[in-house]
């Protein structure tokens, strides 16, 4: 829409730059991990049940283990053999359905946990305001929803499950170990401290290469969203800078690969030291426990439990051993999901529905003053931000002026005057600092965005079209519309007679925003959608200089079908619109100069009668003083406008 509202980018992007925290296990952004699983208690109960009962069932077998050697082998008992070994057998297949029960249990609680973190990111953005996304690249707005959600998958998915599963496995196998002979239990402990102390250290470096690792793949979506769209692609092209963005993606690409390698060495020689003490622990088990058996303290059959009792005691503080590194690994990128979802919208909801059928359509503007935020104000190329406001500097100050029900407002002024921001205040893409607008006599914060929205038709200078059918694009303004409603919008904005000449008619496929179609087409098209929608008001930011002057023709016919009848504010870049509208308010920076008519202000108002000749004069007219001369040609004789479809030739 208006030319300061530059794309974000890089080095200016709000939090998705921020500097990294200490890090440190983080208890709050844990508890509120867990606590997404809450919409899922039952369910979550069941898995733990499950994991419970399996974790019992797997004591037995070497217990089971230990009646066979010492029971049945040392008492020739063959019967007795037959049923323990079949009870072992048995055991295994209830455990391993269970299992499986257990693993299709938790997997259907975490992709759909995962589902809501995606559900709640992308809901969340699109309660951001416009100037949130004018300085955030759609890249990392892209990788928030989708790399750093995957990122956290194994934890949602597995971590949870094998913490209750090592925790309940160590339980019931300690219980059963210290009933056995507390001795041995006490020196199977021994190497445990070696299990835990160097874990927190790996955790800390894991954390941060992963932190690292989500901000380079941000970088990287970025760049595909940005060169691999046609508008990028066209750019790329046009410039021959194919070779320097595979050179940039190609650093980061590196910088991924790297870093990946270096996560999953991290912990290496960890892992290693746990494999070296799991195995010391069965050698002081068989060299004591020898000794026990040598001196008839004990029987054999419980040595062999023992050992493979060892299995489940080390193996589940090896996995919580690990489970503290990947949850200390999970904490960087939790926060950055939740640093993204605290971040309270500046325009808020009010509590005041607006009914369509009653909205009157005057507008009032009425003292109003507008700040960009500092965080939002610069672009990545270090230019000013939005109608190049200074950083943090005022884009409107002390704004005041009516546009009665059912008039036409246009708004002239130089570029940086503060017109797109004006126009954004009514659908508040963004609230006036100080002052406030009003509609039908009500500020504009005290209704309902999506009311609001209902009321309002924007005709941006650039519209977008998703790629997707025409058809599609069209009932996106109104997804109840009937077909006929769409012919007819179409056939009013001058476009339905263009659709039923394409081989598929108005399921024809436009390409990636609109590609395929000419610009006065997709105005044009904007135009039939706003007309679907039957707003009362509608916002116009015309844009007809690249235009042919049969395009503009027909936009101009399909604008005054448009506008008939409805409450308009529109930035104009055409004679005709000024002429034609109700009043004119002049603007410069971010102040109102002048509100009249064209022939008045003409008369009357130097800075308008200069943008007069600068940008509706004809070449011949600029600085021979004969601009009014035509303005005249264009008015009638009590200057009033000529109707904005009337076409006048003017000598030149």
């Amino acid at each position: 829409m208006g030319r300061g509202m530059g794309m974000g980018g890089g080095h200016g992007n709000w939090e998705l730059r921020e500097q990294a925290k200490g890090e440190r296990f983080d208890a709050a952004v844990v508890r509120r991990a867990v606590s997404a699983f809450a919409p899922y208690g039952w369910q979550s109960l069941g898995v733990a049940a499950l994991i419970l009962i399996i974790a019992v069932l797997g004591v037995v077998p070497p217990l089971l283990t230990k009646e066979i050697i010492d029971r049945g082998i040392g008492q020739r008992h063959m019967a007795l053999i037959v049923r323990l070994t079949a009870g072992v057998v048995g055991i295994a297949i209830i455990s391993g359905l269970l299992t499986v029960a257990q693993n299709w249990g938790s997997n259907w609680i975490g992709q759909r946990v995962m589902a809501d973190f995606r559900l709640s990111l992308f809901r969340h953005l699109h309660r951001q305001p416009l100037q949130f996304f004018t300085a955030t690249r759609s890249g990392e707005l892209v990788s928030r929803v989708t790399n750093d959600v995957n990122g956290i998958q194994t934890v949602v998915t597995s971590t949870l499950v094998n913490l209750l599963t090592s925790v309940f496995t160590l339980a019931s196998t300690l219980v059963v170990m210290f009933v056995l002979n507390w001795q041995l239990t006490l020196l199977a402990l021994v190497v445990v401290p070696a299990f835990v102390l160097p874990t927190q250290r790996v955790g800390h470096i894991r954390q941060d290469i992963q932190r690292r690792i989500q901000q380079a793949l941000a970088r990287l979506t970025a760049q595909l969203t940005e060169t691999l769209g046609v508008s990028g692609a066209m750019l790329v092209k046009a410039f021959g800078r194919e070779t320097y963005e595979v050179e940039r993606f190609s650093g980061v690409n590196s910088e991924v690969r790297d870093l990946s390698v270096r996560q999953s060495l991290v912990g290496r020689w960890l892992f290693m030291w746990l494999s070296l003490f799991s195995a010391v622990g069965p050698a002081l088990l068989w060299g004591y426990g020898g000794w026990l058996v040598i001196h008839g303290r004990l029987q054999i059959g419980v040595i062999v439990a023992f050992t493979a009792y060892l299995g489940r005691l080390y193996n589940p503080l090896s996995t919580l051993a690990q489970l503290h590194v990947n949850i200390l690994t999970s904490v960087a990128l939790y926060r950055r999901i939740y640093t993204l979802l605290d971040r309270e919208p500046e325009v808020r909801d009010g509590p005041r529905a607006l009914v369509a059928a009653e909205v009157g359509g005057a507008l009032t503007f009425e003292d109003v003053g507008f700040t960009y935020p500092k965080a939002h104000a610069r672009t990545a190329e270090g230019a000013l931000g939005s109608e190049g406001a200074p950083e943090g500097a005022a884009a409107l100050q002390g704004l005041s002026f009516t546009v009665p029900a059912g008039a036409l407002c246009a708004l002239v002024g130089p570029s940086g005057a503060g017109k797109t921001t004006t126009l954004h205040l009514v659908p508040r893409f963004h609230d006036p600092t100080t002052g406030r607008v009003t509609l039908d006599g009500v500020d504009l914060r005290a209704f309902r965005l999506q009311s609001l929205h209902d009321a309002i038709g924007l005709v941006p200078q650039e519209p977008f079209l998703f790629h997707d059918t025409l058809l599609h694009n069209l009932l996106y303004a109104c997804p109840d519309a009937t077909r006929e409603q769409v012919e007819a919008a179409c056939e009013a904005a001058q476009i339905h007679d263009v659709i039923a000449a394409m081989p598929d008619g108005y399921d024809t496929v436009v390409g990636e925003r609109g590609y395929r179609l000419s610009g006065g087409e997709k105005q044009r098209l904007a135009i039939a959608r706003v007309l679907l929608r039957a707003p009362r008001i509608v916002l116009l930011d015309e844009a007809t200089s690249s235009l042919d002057s049969l395009a503009e023709r027909r936009i101009q016919a399909a604008l005054e079908t448009l506008l008939q009848g409805r409450t308009a504010l529109v930035i104009a870049h055409r004679l005709s619109t000024i002429l034609a509208a109700d009043q004119i308010v002049v603007m410069e920076a971010g102040r109102v100069r002048a509100v009249g008519a064209h022939a008045e202000l003409l008369e009357k108002d130097a800075l308008y009668a200069r943008l007069y000749r600068e940008q509706f004069a004809t070449p011949s007219e600029r600085g021979s003083g004969r601009g009014r001369r035509a303005a005249a040609a264009l008015t009638g004789e009590n200057g009033a406008a000529l109707p904005s479809g009337a076409v006048v030739e003017v000598e030149t």
